[in-house]
């Protein structure tokens, strides 16, 4: 076995590394937590690469003009995508996107600086309270981590169904069923996609469902699904900022071509839509939640939001580069709360740090 091999099979097995990335001329790239990619020396030639895959599925794949792409889970859960000739010039392009071996708790995301305890706090008394939960930030930022850590904290009694592209949730509960979607591969087998996953979870009881990553015309049946009862939904969404999540998914729900006036589409978002959490990565390579917000309804022909945490640029040399404090704001999901007798809690706005 020579150096690019080792490389390749010693980064795919060890826990501080992210991402593996190897380019259509061999060169290999890696990520380490809380660090940036960093190119390494060694190049890796075609054959190394397919030994290499066909080590950490478990199995021979074959790619070409064919089946110029795919998705496809390693043995232990990771995320492997691929791109073949003639997509690309020369040889294959892999991305790997490794299953950690463990999630971290909520807790623990709050050790470790991502996340402030006040904000925590009001993130679980959420996730108590059965708001639908969007997750968001730009690839890589930790959205899959905190929407693991926020759906561990849901009630074992419950009935959970998680609906995924690769399987990447894992949930303590006794009671959740995952569902995966299956895309083309080489037996030619049909599609199974996230809406059509999302239609039958629908009648399966769930008390509370889980999309991986909403990226498609499903969001059009989850918003759907809020409306017409469902709480307690929470998912992911590639997205900069609250606002932006808001068009990424008028976007998407257009393009289910369901034919509504924009003023409907943005009317059933602004009533599926509780909260709006915000991950950052900053240049450091640090992951943190920049922003929690709320959806508070509309007016006229625009969606209203407040924020409920926001975070404040450094204030002077050695303080961190982003600290989340409570904008002040109080929910306005409180005042319900309180309309059926119950005393919701306001220390987390109360925070100083």
């Amino acid at each position: 076995m020579d150096s690019a091999e080792r490389l390749l099979l010693s980064a795919f097995h060890d826990p501080n590394v992210v991402d593996i990335i190897i380019n259509d001329d061999g060169s290999v790239m890696l990520e380490k937590a809380g660090a940036r990619l960093e190119t390494q020396a060694c190049r890796a030639s075609a054959a190394q690469v397919e030994a290499f895959l066909h080590g950490i599925l478990g199995r021979a794949e074959s790619f070409g003009p064919s089946r110029p792409y795919a998705d496809l889970s390693a043995a232990d859960g990771s995320r492997v995508h691929v791109i073949a000739p003639p997509l690309v010039a020369r040889g294959l392009c892999v991305t790997i996107r490794k299953r950690p071996g463990r999630r971290p708790t909520l807790e623990e995301i709050v050790g470790m600086g991502a996340l402030s305890p006040g904000c925590a706090g009001f993130l679980s008394y959420a996730v108590h309270c059965r708001k639908n939960i969007l997750v968001i930030g730009g690839s890589g930022s930790g959205k899959t981590t905190l929407l693991n850590a926020l759906a561990a904290l849901m009630p074992e009694k419950e009935r959970v169904i998680v609906l995924e592209d690769t399987p990447e949730l894992s949930l303590p509960q006794p009671h959740v069923t995952y569902l995966r979607t299956r895309i083309r591969d080489a037996g030619g087998l049909a599609d199974v996609t996230l809406r059509e996953l999302l239609v039958n979870t629908l009648r399966m009881r769930p008390d509370r469902i889980l999309v991986g990553e909403v990226r498609g015309v499903e969001a059009a049946d989850m918003l759907q699904a809020m409306n017409v009862g469902h709480e307690g939904v929470m998912c992911t969404l590639h997205a900069n900022s609250s606002r932006e999540a808001l068009h990424r998914l008028e976007a998407l729900v257009l393009s289910s071509g369901l034919d509504l006036p924009m003023r409907a589409v943005r009317s059933h978002i602004a009533m599926a839509i509780d909260l709006v959490v915000l991950l950052s990565r900053l240049a450091d390579g640090s992951r943190r939640v920049t922003q929690v917000t709320e959806v508070t309804g509309m007016e006229l022909e625009t969606v209203t939001l407040s924020d409920i945490f926001l975070a404040e640029p450094r204030r002077a040399p050695g303080d961190a580069p982003f600290s989340l404090r409570p904008t002040g704001a109080v929910p306005r999901f409180y005042d319900e709360l309180r309309r059926h007798g119950e005393q919701p809690p306001l220390d987390f706005f109360r925070e100083s740090d």
